[in-house]
């Protein structure tokens, strides 16, 4: 009976610790698959960004928020390997993240000048001779747009200002002392509009 019993019980540990390892291997499994269809969507996205619209790579943004949290709650379940693929995957998409919103940035700057300083937007046209008229139709497209400009448009103009102003750098050697001081004024106008609108909120 007792040879029974004992048999009975080492069946019964058996099978449990099948059930166990069963349920430990499915569970593993899960994560996998859970983990791979990250990587999928991951790679789908960040292989397409040249043709995503703003509005398009937003909803990528929230739907990584959205798996990053679920998958960042069961990340102690991870294997340290799955860990490791889990950070690079984050990592590739935090990185084409950064692209796009340069590459967006580049894009709104080119508008800028384009709509600032018009023909002047290639700025290797600009040279010593005819710098100055570079800053006067930047400034006369500042005082005739600026009147509903937010914080984020006086940010862009002030970066289409210093692109001009690192293009006169390269051309100041030769330009001469009256254009330079029409220019300073120039300049000085800008930043007092600018600092008018910080004072009055526009």
């Amino acid at each position: 009976m007792k040879r029974e019993f004992k048999l009975y019980s080492m069946l019964t540990l058996f099978i449990c610790l099948m059930a166990f390892s069963s349920c430990t291997t499915t569970r593993e499994q899960e994560i996998e698959d859970e983990l791979g269809e990250f990587r999928t969507w991951v790679s789908k996205e960040t292989s397409q960004l040249a043709n995503k619209t703003e509005e398009d790579w937003k909803t990528a943004k929230e739907d990584f928020r959205m798996r990053t949290q679920e998958l960042d709650q069961k990340e102690d379940q991870f294997t340290e390997e799955l860990k490791a693929e889990y950070q690079q995957l984050k990592q590739e998409f935090t990185e084409a993240d950064e692209s796009y919103e340069e590459v967006r940035m580049q894009a709104r700057k080119s508008e800028w000048e384009r709509n600032l300083l018009g023909r002047w937007a290639d700025k290797a046209t600009i040279n010593a001779a005819n710098v100055r008229e570079a800053y006067i139709t930047f400034m006369d497209n500042v005082r005739a747009k600026n009147e509903n400009w937010t914080d984020a448009d006086w940010d862009m103009a002030k970066l289409v200002l210093e692109e001009l102003n690192e293009r006169k750098s390269e051309i100041e050697g030769n330009i001469d002392t009256d254009t330079e001081v029409k220019i300073k004024a120039l300049q000085m106008e800008f930043r007092t509009l600018e600092t008018a609108a910080d004072i009055t909120g526009d």
